[in-house]
């Protein structure tokens, strides 16, 4: 072969080599695909109701429209001993069956329905063989909460899940009550697997202190508990609905003040995220973070990053963002301005953020937030 010949044919083979990586690096083509993909996502939003009876006043079609893919709506009461759930089980109290009434409305429908589930604070289910102690003062005094080192507990709370995950659901995400204070724990149960567990005298003097050897194994155990226990929920309820999906709620301390989560809430993130479990709901709501830090307002931007950023980088994919669009003492709606200042603040690769409390007449007010260019979209018709 001649040289001219020779090197033209290495140039082809070349040129042939440069256009299949460029395929491949190409967006949904080739070796790349699903890691550009992934990257290029478009956000989406989810609304949290804080009414459970709500059926017959949302547009789905309007809502997938504007860019929500999900709806999540409490299915508990829990705000005094005459609380209960709203939807019908075996377990506890039934108040009114407002999940069976909404839940066929969501069949065909381009909206996927989540159940807003309580775990531990059942104030109100008359059991106290099953009701949690913590230690002040001295002394130990029942709480009105599922003891969750409790076999019967635990049981319960299986046992209603397992009935939830049965229904016509995509999702459950799990209250916020689902922590052991630095007080709490100290039942029978919780004392005795203490000292299983580490050998050590469940003596709660001791082991409330944290600088004790006690106290640092106390918040261990109470920790793992917590993880375990969710475990042992998210396993129940694929038992009976293989493809639904879980959700956990947790405060804003958990992804940036790690060892004060720990403490108060018995919640390590990493472990949290590490549970099989699908989502991270992180309670960022902007407001309540200022007014508790005591922030000024470039402080708190400042601190809702850093939270944002860390929970990012612990839960990665799991992470659902959480912003207040209510003001939790006077119920009125966040401003539009305010609210799209932290949504700013939100970086790219968080794709999936929940709008809460919502109200079944605030669809304007989330086009305005969410979509506002979307012009051509015509306003729901009243309900």
């Amino acid at each position: 072969m001649s040289l001219k010949k020779l090197l033209k044919s290495i140039n082809h083979t070349i040129g042939i080599i440069a256009c299949s990586v460029l395929f491949l690096a190409l967006p949904g083509k080739g070796l790349f695909a699903d890691s550009v993909d992934a990257s290029s996502r478009p956000r989406t939003f989810e609304v949290q109701f804080h009414s459970a009876n709500i059926s017959g006043k949302l547009p789905y079609q309007y809502l997938r429209e504007i860019g929500i893919d999900k709806v999540i709506v409490r299915v508990f009461q829990d705000q005094d001993a005459s609380g209960g759930l709203y939807f019908m089980n075996s377990i506890f109290r039934v108040i009114t069956p407002y999940l069976e009434q909404l839940a066929p409305e969501f069949k065909s429908q381009p909206v996927d329905l989540y159940a807003w589930m309580i775990t531990r604070h059942l104030c109100w289910a008359n059991d106290d063989s099953v009701y949690d102690y913590q230690y002040h003062n001295g002394s130990r005094y029942m709480v009105r909460k599922l003891d969750i080192f409790n076999p019967q507990a635990i049981e319960k709370i299986m046992e209603v899940f397992r009935e939830l995950a049965g229904k016509p659901i995509k999702g459950i995400l799990l209250q916020d009550d689902f922590y052991l204070r630095f007080n709490e724990g100290f039942s029978n149960w919780g004392k005795a697997v203490f000292t299983n567990t580490t050998g050590l005298s469940a003596d709660e003097r001791f082991m409330m202190d944290p600088k004790t050897t006690h106290g640092r194994q106390w918040k261990l155990v109470k920790v793992n508990q917590i993880t375990k226990v969710l475990g042992m929920i998210i396993r129940a309820c694929r038992e009976v609905n293989p493809l639904i999906k879980i959700g956990m709620n947790v405060y804003y301390e958990s992804p940036y003040f790690i060892r004060r989560a720990r403490a108060w809430y018995s919640h390590d993130l990493a472990k949290l995220a590490n549970s099989g479990i699908d989502y991270i709901y992180l309670m960022s709501y902007h407001r309540q973070m200022k007014k508790e830090m005591k922030l000024s307002e470039p402080k708190n931007r400042e601190l809702f990053q850093k939270i944002i950023k860390n929970a990012l980088n612990i839960c990665g994919d799991k992470l659902v963002v959480k912003l207040q669009c209510r003001d939790w003492d006077t119920s009125g709606l966040v401003p539009v301005s305010e609210l799209k200042a932290y949504l700013g603040l939100i970086p790219q690769q968080v794709k999936r953020v929940c709008l809460t409390p919502v109200k079944s007449h605030d669809f304007y007010y989330l086009k305005t937030l969410i979509k506002p260019e979307a012009g051509n979209i015509s306003s729901p018709a009243k309900h």
